[in-house]
């Protein structure tokens, strides 16, 4: 600072023969601000703090000579300062890949629970029918965001909920759940259906006869567990839809002796997985359309055909 002073005090003296006029000007100081943000990583259920690093250039002229010269010289006084601050805020959430249908609480699967008295002796669970409970009125009803599930694994763990219903607790061997609900494609392609694991069964229908009309024998995929080898079961299935399709889709488990359970997957020709046992409604996963006429309400478990 003594530097620039004795500069500015040197530039006057030297020019004063011959000044014409001479004032000071305090000039406002200035401001360069500059900001760096990371780019974070989208996830509406997070709130992060990120460090922000903000330079500030402040200048103000001392003395600006006139002299009787050509030009004019000014000379500056210049100061920078570094602050840091650390804000908390709230990512910005995740795009969906391509739109979903409208949402009018009717996003997940309507599922039910059965009893079951059908035992597993064989290689296919021959005795266990699900169209027998067409017409079975159900112990319980439900809503869940996530499909598939471990079912008495335990000599202990005899009782416990299903899905969302922790204030119910269930049988968890011979028993039976049903599910149904509306696949939305909003993509155009092949849709692959997953049953990687079943301990006893799974039985698949999709299209109009998920609806109704669904049989064990017109089943689109069945994934069996064999008891006498003890080999779960496992099956998969594809269909392809236009875009903008509410495709039906219903899928049975039964569960025999012994504990169990099983795994459901439904992936969309982009590779995004919109139904699993992750806890999270889709927005792709709907019970019936807002129309109420695109994608009628199923029929009532124990009232279907």
């Amino acid at each position: 600072m003594a530097i620039r002073k004795t500069l500015v005090q040197a530039l006057a003296a030297s020019a004063m023969a011959n000044l014409v006029h001479a004032h000071a000007i305090v000039a406002p100081a200035g401001q360069l601000d500059a900001r760096t943000h990371p780019s974070p990583t989208c996830d509406p259920s997070q709130t992060v703090t990120q460090t922000e690093t903000t330079t500030v250039t402040s200048w103000t002229a001392l003395l600006t000579i006139t002299l009787g010269g050509p030009g004019t010289k000014t000379v500056t006084e210049t100061t920078t300062t570094t602050t840091t601050a650390s804000p908390t805020f709230t990512l910005p959430s995740c795009p969906t890949q391509c739109p979903p249908p409208p949402s009018c609480n009717n996003l997940g699967f309507d599922w039910a629970y059965y009893n079951s008295s059908a035992r597993n002796t064989d290689t296919t669970y021959s005795s266990f029918h699900p169209d027998f409970f067409k017409n079975t009125a159900p112990v319980y009803v439900g809503t869940t965001s996530y499909v598939g599930g471990l079912y008495g694994q335990s000599s202990t763990e005899m009782t416990g909920p299903i899905y969302d219903s922790s204030r119910v607790s269930f049988a968890l061997d011979y028993f039976a759940l049903n599910h149904h609900a509306y696949i939305y494609a909003c993509e155009r392609g092949t849709y692959t259906v997953d049953i990687p694991y079943a301990n006893d069964a799974v039985y698949l229908w999709t299209g109009a006869k998920a609806y109704s009309g669904w049989t064990d024998a017109n089943a689109d995929a069945k994934a069996l567990y064999d008891q006498p080898d003890h080999i779960a079961g496992r099956a998969s299935f594809r269909f392809s839809v236009p875009a903008g399709t509410y495709v039906p889709v219903r899928f049975f488990y039964g569960q025999a002796q012994y504990g169990g359970g099983f795994s459901f997957n439904v992936t969309a020709p982009s590779g995004q997985v919109i139904v699993s046992d992750w806890e999270t409604f889709s927005p792709y996963v709907v019970r019936y359309s807002c129309d109420g006429t695109t994608a009628p309400a199923f029929p009532a478990f124990g009232r279907e055909t």
